[in-house]
């Protein structure tokens, strides 16, 4: 009989961009499932922190911080060789979010945003794809976002980002079959994490915009990255979950008010 409470103890879990927002849940969900977890990204800083808090600075060894750069594909590769065998990778990498009127649009900008969660996710599959960096039986879990499955005015170039997020799973899933990694992404609706400092709203601003969407939500509430983290767990630990996208948050009522986008 599998003892569910440790299945994933002392597995070893990359999660990159776990230093903050949904990443940093997902590493804590998986550290407190019993994992062996690892937080990556592109800062010195938010590596340190992030490893602070999630309990590293009290001699735990089962955390561990570790700088790499998505963008910079033949360094981030060898990093994930260094760190083989793994037992599953999470990525949530992303530097903000994207949205707004289509005319006024930077597309240099929307260039740049597209090399960490879009092209970083296909840097990561193929590192996976050609070196034996996770065990047969692992994982790698994806992130997505509302806007992929019903985008809306103001979310053409997130939305495009998004479902390109989404075809590539099912992609991806097929091209790991030989290896026997199972390839899902997690789509989260309306979260409060950092990104939204990012947008230029103060933060009496944000908490009117959370308070207004939770009047349209049957759970009454906006999620924290803490709420969305049950879905990496369930992504991580589902042995027969492979080439999906699981939705977390009632996302549907959010962008038909136009909150998300």
């Amino acid at each position: 009989m599998v003892n569910f409470a440790d299945k994933l103890a002392g597995q070893k879990i990359a999660v990159i961009g776990g230093t903050s927002g949904i990443g940093f849940g997902a590493a804590e969900i998986l550290l407190a499932a019993g994992a062996h977890v690892i937080v990556i990204s592109s800062s010195q800083d938010k590596v340190s922190s992030a490893v602070q808090r999630l309990g590293g600075d009290t001699g735990s060894e089962k955390v561990q911080g570790l700088v790499g750069n998505v963008r910079d594909e033949a360094a981030f590769t060898q990093l994930l060789v260094s760190l083989a065998p793994l037992s599953h990778v999470v990525f949530s990498s992303v530097d903000t979010i994207i949205r707004g009127p289509l005319a006024d649009a930077d597309l240099e900008n929307a260039k740049h945003l597209f090399g960490v969660k879009f092209w970083g996710s296909i840097a990561v599959g193929k590192a996976l794809a050609k070196h034996d960096i996770v065990k047969r039986g692992g994982s790698l879990t994806l992130t997505s976002g509302a806007a992929a499955t019903r985008p809306k005015k103001g979310a053409t170039i997130g939305g495009a980002l998004n479902g390109g997020v989404v075809t590539l799973t099912a992609a991806l899933a097929d091209e790991l079959a030989d290896k026997k990694i199972r390839v899902n992404t997690v789509v989260p609706g309306l979260v409060k994490t950092e990104l939204w400092d990012k947008l230029g709203h103060t933060k009496e601003k944000q908490e009117e915009l959370f308070a207004k969407s939770a009047e349209g939500l049957p759970v009454g509430f906006v999620a924290t990255p803490e709420h969305i983290a049950e879905a990496y767990l369930y992504a991580v630990r589902a042995d027969y979950a492979n080439g999906t996208t699981i939705l977390i948050g009632t996302w549907w009522l959010l962008m038909s008010c136009g909150v998300i986008c």
